[in-house]
């Protein structure tokens, strides 16, 4: 995700939760990691996000934004790093891709997948919600070179995939409110990460606010999840 991007939309709720992720029920993929090409298959193409159009952005690992997250506490890094960023050092594979919606054209929504070594998505995975579960708010330098107060929470943990959790992220600068709605979820050796962003002005009466919150859409996160679980079963099972 650019600077721009985040500085213009980062997700809301206040204070840390102290929600832990589980795994869900479904069944834990004992598959190697997807390659480049197979972790592209594995994406939400057009016609299987709902209403939203995709549009695609940085495809290779050689896209990853350069550079390392400059953040304190320190107990923030690894979580700010992930939700930043949507991919963590060591991934051998990742994708990007934007969705669409062409009834609210000031949102901007990502998803991103990145395979990693066996063994590596979960590492990661733990060292993320550990972060989160201790940062309740967090001053970071975008690649703009501003300083960024943002308060942090964990909520609900989302529903498919081996582990997952809920952040949301929030700021005001220069009478705007900005948040993100962030998902993370570990399916197998790959991680889906997922970036609902908002907003709007401080002025805004808290019932309009509250309205115009970012939030996940399950049924999407659902459906790439599935996605992901197929390809990775398929490349499991193929001679």
């Amino acid at each position: 995700m650019s600077a721009s991007v985040l500085v213009l939309a980062l997700a809301a709720v206040s204070g840390c939760g102290s929600q832990a992720s589980s795994p869900s029920p479904t069944v834990t993929l004992e598959a190697r990691p997807l390659s480049q090409k197979e972790l592209e298959s594995a994406r939400l193409a057009e016609g299987e996000a709902g209403r939203y159009g995709v549009g695609l952005s940085s495809q290779t690992p050689a896209d990853m934004e350069p550079g390392k997250t400059v953040a304190t506490p320190e107990v923030c890094l690894p979580g700010i790093d992930v939700l930043l960023h949507g991919w963590a050092k060591g991934a051998t594979a990742y994708t990007r891709f934007y969705l669409r919606d062409s009834t609210n054209t000031v949102g901007v929504r990502s998803v991103a997948l990145t395979s990693y070594p066996a063994g590596e998505a979960e590492r990661v995975f733990a060292a993320v919600e550990k972060s989160l579960q201790n940062c309740p708010s967090v001053v970071y330098k975008s690649m703009l070179g501003t300083l960024v107060h943002a308060k942090l929470s964990l909520g609900e943990p989302l529903v498919p995939g081996d582990e997952s959790l809920r952040a949301n992220m929030s700021f005001s600068r220069r009478g705007i409110d900005n948040h993100t709605a962030y998902g993370l979820v570990r399916i197998g050796n790959v991680l889906a990460w997922f970036s609902f962003n908002e907003t709007f002005g401080t002025t805004l009466p808290q019932q309009k606010k509250a309205a115009l919150m970012p939030v996940l859409p399950e049924n999407l996160v659902a459906r790439q999840v599935k996605k992901v679980e197929k390809t990775a079963t398929e490349t499991t099972s193929t001679p």
